[in-house]
């Protein structure tokens, strides 16, 4: 039985009515043990009436709480333990970090919660049967799962876990309780492409429409994989077969349901030097978090807006606009062209940042590190403004490597923005 910890209450809410506190633990709701968040959420929403068996200084107290309909409770509890991976993966890329960063760097999570709740990839290698029925059960749906290959064999060598696992059984219990599934495969030279890739396509398509896309990201490797297993880069030789083999797939997909189910990432354009494909393609964007189809949101949100920049007193300016080395060929060329559009007197330096801290190869904006941005924009005349990709920062404004946004400003002498707006970029 777990003890949900009550981090705050909001005032006014139906649990401050109630009496509910700060500190108190939720042992039951309605008489039921809860597990975890997920349990609380899943056995409170649309009731009216609930009662919480509550721990206060150790005291068991019981409170009755009555909700007016569509009201949440009001409480924000402590976040539940993560569960974590026991896999080995070949491609593990947290193994690949380097050493001194803050430990929740180094936090390899494989926890269907996250997955349900924030789309996070799961092995189900250590799902036991319990979760694995209590998934359809309330409907944590959709799921995201890590495949990488549905060759046994193949799927042994690359995730080395400690409990093998036939995927197939929860695979075929999903489909049948109507949960939807979302699949990726992290390509591998040598381990899963070739023929591996093919079986994977075909035998998860089987599995449509409960298995709604199908995502291939490309393996990433930083420049610190001392005493790891050796593998080799992907190339743009191997990119071209990929996009030769997946486009014939996704003409016969579309044709049969309307959708092409399999999704490249956008590293694999970039690499031929290729653009990325139209909206449409996307069929809705199903694995956006998954980059596939980031560039072309933000194309297409660039195109939308009518101001690239907050400024409306007419003043000419220059800013810099930092980016990863990706994506500076890209965003140059959209920025030149939509501030053409829009008549803004803004002159545009775009930055394009090599990524040191983890290695060349390491090529997208999200994984620059403070003190790579740092590198290029010092001594450099950056104009009146820095603009830098959100996605850099976590919640707390900190780079990978800890540098704040603050230290980063105050570095650099310059007013320093996450994003054009908003953060949208």
């Amino acid at each position: 039985m777990a003890e949900l910890l009550v981090e705050s209450v909001r005032g006014g809410s139906a649990a401050e009515r109630a009496g509910l506190r700060a500190g108190d633990r939720v042992v039951r709701l309605n008489g039921l043990e809860m597990r975890d968040l997920l349990d609380l959420h899943f056995h409170a929403s649309g009731e009216s009436e609930i009662e919480l068996d509550i721990l206060r200084d150790r005291a068991s107290q019981r409170l009755l709480v009555e909700c007016e309909e569509g009201q949440d409770l009001g409480v924000e509890f402590a976040s539940d333990r993560i569960r974590t991976c026991g896999n080995k993966c070949v491609f593990c890329f947290v193994d690949q970090n380097p050493a001194g960063l803050r430990p929740t760097l180094y936090v390899k999570d494989e926890d269907y919660r996250l997955s349900f709740l924030h789309g996070n990839f799961v092995t189900l290698t250590n799902m036991k049967e319990w979760e694995i029925k209590r998934v359809a059960e309330q409907r944590l749906s959709p799921i995201y799962l890590s495949v990488h290959s549905t060759n046994p064999e193949t799927r042994r060598r690359l995730l080395r876990s400690r409990k093998e696992r036939d995927i197939f059984p929860i695979l075929d219990y999903f489909r049948e309780h109507n949960i939807t599934m979302h699949a990726q495969v992290v390509l591998c030279p040598g381990y899963n492409d070739g023929d591996d890739l093919d079986e994977t396509i075909r035998d998860l398509a089987a599995y449509h429409p409960a298995v709604q896309s199908l995502a291939i990201v490309p393996l990433g490797m930083t420049d610190h994989r001392e005493g790891l297993v050796a593998l080799d880069p992907v190339t743009p030789e191997l990119a071209r077969d990929l996009l030769e083999r997946v486009e014939a797939r996704q003409r016969d997909f579309r044709a049969r349901w309307g959708i092409r189910f399999l999704y490249l990432a956008d590293e694999w354009y970039r690499m031929l030097g290729r653009s990325v494909p139209p909206e449409p393609h996307y069929d809705g964007f199903p694995q956006l978090e998954n980059g596939i189809g980031m560039t072309r949101v933000f194309l297409n949100r660039l195109a939308r807006q009518r101001r690239v920049f907050p400024w409306r007193d007419g003043r000419k300016r220059r800013v810099t606009v930092v980016t990863g080395s990706l994506f500076q060929p890209i965003i140059e060329p959209a920025l030149t062209a939509k501030l053409t559009r829009t008549g803004e007197p803004v002159e545009v330096s775009v930055a394009g940042v090599e990524n040191k801290f983890l290695g060349p190869s390491v090529t997208v904006a999200g994984l620059l590190a403070g003190r790579d941005i740092l590198r290029v924009l010092r001594g450099r005349d950056l104009g009146d403004a820095v603009f830098i990709p959100p996605a850099t920062l976590n919640d707390d404004d900190l780079f990978l490597d800890d540098l704040t946004l603050e230290g980063l400003r105050a570095e650099v002498g310059a007013p320093v923005h996450p994003g054009f707006r908003d953060r949208a970029w």
